[in-house]
């Protein structure tokens, strides 16, 4: 569910290759921009219409499952510990594969991962495996402009592992509509509407059939040139905001506050990302007491450098990690 995945990080070595997400995530959004030129009206501005109102251009307001994208790229930091090596080798203009040796970590052993990465305009599919057998695949696939398909599975040596979830988005010219399913009973559906040029609105439906839990959850998203505010409301009690402010060309501020309205717990989350010449910086503070930053600087065409660093003044913890990256 979508407010659910803000809140939780992925489970340490289990990600795919980072490059490889962000060229998938750059192939999502040219698929965006794409669809903001689509016909396909939605049913709003088809109501307008009939009223005869006549109505500004409305773009398409992104999936209702990336709603907090954009702060959750600054305030949810690559963060590891130990050392870090990955090297990705381009074996065609479409195929690269990657290895990539994690040591000296506190939360997961010393590991090895091998992956596997086919990026073209219609297809993208990624896949990770390592000595465990762990295997972890997505697979992206454009049926039309308007029309995608994501597919994720996973699957261990441990019994009742294996998991996968397969998303239909459809993007009309100012709207998305994902339905989803997975093992264990999972079904969802969202929408998300432009009703002006700066303010979309919508909703997703949750229910799984294993535990038997069923949840709505409400969305409202203001985006300007410099701004990007977002609220979602849950039926099950969270209610998360989120705040982001364009400063300059390198400099991007973000917050966002977390809110159960059942136990009572709240999370204010800061921080911010500078692009410098050769080098990113994202950092962030939380109201616990946890401050985490994570550095990438390009050394050489090719070749990076990449630090990390995290401390939890409450418990009296901190790690840190540094890594050499080699392949874009």
């Amino acid at each position: 569910m979508g407010i659910s995945q803000s809140r939780c990080e992925s489970e340490p070595g289990s990600n795919l290759s980072t490059d490889a997400e962000s060229i998938a995530e750059a192939i999502r959004r040219a698929q965006l921009e794409t669809t903001e030129t689509s016909t396909n009206s939605s049913f709003y501005s088809q109501f307008l219409s009939k009223l005869g109102i006549s109505r500004t251009y409305l773009p398409n307001p992104g999936s209702y499952e990336d709603l907090n994208l954009d702060a959750t790229l600054i305030l949810r930091p690559n963060i590891f510990d130990g050392f870090q090596f990955s090297v990705n080798l381009p074996v065609s203009p479409y195929f690269q594969v990657g290895h990539s040796w994690m040591l000296g970590s506190s939360q997961i052993p010393p590991n090895y991962g091998f992956s596997a990465n086919y990026f073209s305009n219609k297809v993208v599919m990624m896949s990770r495996l390592d000595p465990s057998g762990r295997v972890n695949a997505r697979t992206f696939y454009n049926h039309t402009p308007s029309l995608t398909s994501k597919i994720m599975a996973e699957t261990s040596p441990e019994p009742h592992s294996a998991r996968g979830t397969w998303d239909l988005d459809y993007r009309g010219s100012d709207f998305c509509l994902q339905l989803k399913a997975g093992t264990g009973g999972i079904g969802a559906v969202s929408y998300l509407q432009s009703v002006t040029p700066t303010i979309a609105i919508g909703g997703e439906g949750f229910y799984q059939g294993k535990s038997r839990f069923s949840a709505i959850s409400f969305a409202a998203k203001y985006v300007n040139d410099a701004d990007v505010a977002t609220i979602t409301i849950a039926s099950f009690g969270p209610i998360v905001a989120s705040y982001v402010r364009k400063v300059t060309q390198r400099c991007v501020l973000a917050t966002e506050l977390f809110w159960d309205a059942r136990s009572r717990d709240t999370l204010l989350t800061a921080g911010y990302k500078f692009e410098l010449n050769k080098a990113s910086v994202v950092a962030q503070i939380d109201s616990n007491g946890r401050v985490a930053g994570y550095i990438e600087e390009k050394l050489n065409p090719g070749l990076s450098l990449l630090l990390s660093g995290e401390l939890d003044h409450v418990k009296a913890e901190y790690r840190f990690g540094f890594g050499l990256q080699i392949g874009q």
